[in-house]
């Protein structure tokens, strides 16, 4: 009984609040789920393959390598929500002016990286595990 309500608990409480240097390392996209089907989301958006995230004078910055091995850093890379959550903006602009910069909101969960990808609309979603 004590172990349901302590599991109730955990489940209504989030995941861990996680300091800025749990998110540092070296990640790799391991999985991308299409959010909206027959839309070339990854000829459109970029999205990281490859990222490093790591803690330099008590900021967390990152580079990136996107689906076409183009390699640049993260114009915004911000612990947010008292450190339960990430966000990265990618550097750069897109592909016209009418267009809306992607954003990922990430959390660590289990020593993963789980973003959603929206601009005025979910995108799509990844994960990534530390190489």
């Amino acid at each position: 009984m004590w172990s349901q309500m302590i599991t109730v608990v955990l489940l209504l409480c989030g995941p861990a609040k996680a300091e800025p240097g749990a998110f540092s390392g070296n990640w790799e996209v391991t999985r991308i789920i299409e959010a909206k089907k027959g839309y070339q989301w990854s000829l459109e958006v970029k999205y990281p393959k490859r990222m490093t995230l790591e803690l330099r004078e008590g900021r967390l910055q990152g580079r990136y390598t996107d689906q076409w091995e183009y390699s640049g850093s993260f114009e915004l890379v911000a612990v947010v929500n008292d450190g339960h959550d990430l966000l990265l903006v990618h550097q750069g602009g897109t592909k016209s002016p009418e267009a809306l910069s992607p954003i990922h909101h990430v959390k660590l969960v289990k020593g993963k990286l789980h973003a959603v990808v929206t601009s005025h609309d979910k995108l799509f979603e990844w994960t990534a595990e530390r190489r």
